[in-house]
């Protein structure tokens, strides 16, 4: 199965960090202690504080917006969550 699902990445100021990463950490619902509580659905993190998660914020997706992290909707966040778990892991 293959998906391509528009994202939102690091706006100006911030970063993406480029490479290639193994997922060491999954939650099903985090929320940001460095950014006020936000929520963080579907959470995978790649590195460090940096995940791929979903957002509510789904009118920027496709444009640099996120400080960091790769955003995507809820429910395709919610999609990659399942597929890694199903899988046991994945590589970003």
């Amino acid at each position: 199965m293959i998906n391509s699902w528009p994202v939102s990445t690091a706006r100006k100021g911030y970063q993406t960090p480029a490479g290639h990463y193994r997922v060491h950490r999954m939650e099903r619902m985090w929320h940001s202690r460095k950014y006020h509580m936000s929520p963080m659905p579907h959470a995978m993190f790649f590195r460090g504080g940096y995940a791929i998660h979903g957002t509510y914020s789904v009118g920027q997706l496709g444009r640099r917006a996120s400080h960091g992290c790769v955003r995507l909707s809820p429910r395709n966040a919610a999609t990659l969550f399942a597929l890694a778990r199903q899988r046991g892991g994945a590589s970003v």
